[in-house]
């Protein structure tokens, strides 16, 4: 759900390796609190909460360090010439004062040597950005469209705010082919996205995940109760599965991969039923698919792959700590563990 997965649906699209084989390289990031693992050809980046972070993936020595004002505010995301870094007013883990007034989008070059511009936004705190055609971003009241020069093509603003540290996943805008979808408070909003006007608001409960666009016929949303498929032309309930999710769901064009409280789940977009099901231990991140292959983490210390279409076990490997996030790539299995003195990046081999 992070860099440029427009669509937001915990899917990598490059052809990688299935089986888990052993650490190439293991560094800090310096900080317990880091976002999800972002990645470029050549880097592994996090924001951590006083700084972004840049890995090189061939041996995971530091390729860039750069420090921004705020906290944390979610994942980062990558252009053809920026990498996108949201920062906020809300800092876990500081004890002074944080030094900015409101959310910030920051725009450095890919090798974060320079801000080439920002934008601040209104509200009180910032959710993860999407990538298009342009640039997609969302606070607890509003949702921009931002060219790649950090002009504001438009803004949508809401009447009521919520706050990011009730939810449980970081959100973001889901872009689709003529609308942005976006979870806000107790409804699934889809905006224009030339104008960025509402085209329609269906109420679903509170949204716990940011939507994600399946398939051109199905846009899938969590709530605290149960999963829901929708119509994207018109917002009408399609389907209903009252299994309620643990983490945000990833999906490819057949189907959508949940991860609940004791199974992992794999639903047909079509029609919302269930096309497989594994019993497995709480995972501690969200699913993600690459290539046919599903990655989670049962019980937090198991990396675990199974096969999309059938949920067959194709690959287990255990570790001595916490898994809290994982990213596939073609350089390997990128994992955020969390030691004594702080959280680190692994990445394991995939062949």
């Amino acid at each position: 759900m992070a860099g440029e997965n427009s669509k937001n649906t915990s899917k990598l699209d490059s052809e990688i390796g299935s089986q888990i084989g052993d650490v190439t390289w293991r560094e800090s990031v310096a900080s317990q609190f880091a976002s999800p693992i972002v990645t470029t050809l050549r880097h592994a980046i996090v924001n951590t909460q006083s700084k972004l972070l840049g890995f090189e993936k061939s041996d995971g020595a530091i390729a860039f360090s750069k420090s921004l004002p705020g906290g944390m505010a979610a994942a980062p995301a990558v252009t053809e010439n920026h990498i996108l870094v949201p920062r906020d007013t809300y800092g876990e883990g500081f004890d002074s004062e944080i030094d900015l007034q409101s959310p910030t989008l920051y725009a450095l070059d890919r090798d974060a040597n320079r801000i080439a511009w920002k934008v601040t936004l209104d509200g009180t705190y910032l959710a993860s950005v999407a990538v298009a055609d342009d640039i997609y971003v969302q606070s607890d009241r509003e949702t921009y469209r931002i060219q790649s020069d950090g002009t504001v093509m438009w803004r949508q603003t809401f009447d009521s705010s919520f706050d990011w540290r009730k939810t449980l996943s970081y959100l973001r805008p889901a872009i689709g082919p003529n609308g942005v979808y976006i979870g806000h408070r107790d409804s699934l909003v889809k905006l224009d996205r030339k104008s960025g006007e509402v085209i329609w608001t269906r109420s679903i409960e509170k949204t716990r995940f940011p939507p994600v666009i399946a398939d051109d016929s199905t846009v899938v949303a969590s709530t605290r109760r149960e999963t829901v498929g929708l119509d994207p032309s018109e917002g009408r309930i399609r389907w209903q599965a009252s299994t309620p999710p643990v983490w945000a769901p990833a999906s490819n064009e057949k189907i959508a991969v949940l991860s609940t409280a004791r199974k992992l789940l794999g639903i047909k977009l079509a029609t919302g039923k269930q096309q497989w099901s594994r019993k497995e231990s709480l995972s501690t991140c969200p699913p993600i698919i690459a290539g046919d292959t599903v990655f989670f983490v049962p019980g937090g210390t198991n990396l675990v792959a199974v096969d999309a279409e059938t949920g067959t076990r194709i690959d287990k490997r255990t570790t001595d700590r916490i898994v809290d996030w994982i990213t596939p790539d073609s350089s390997g299995l990128l994992t955020r563990q969390s030691e004594a003195d702080g959280a680190f990046l692994r990445q394991y081999e995939l062949n």
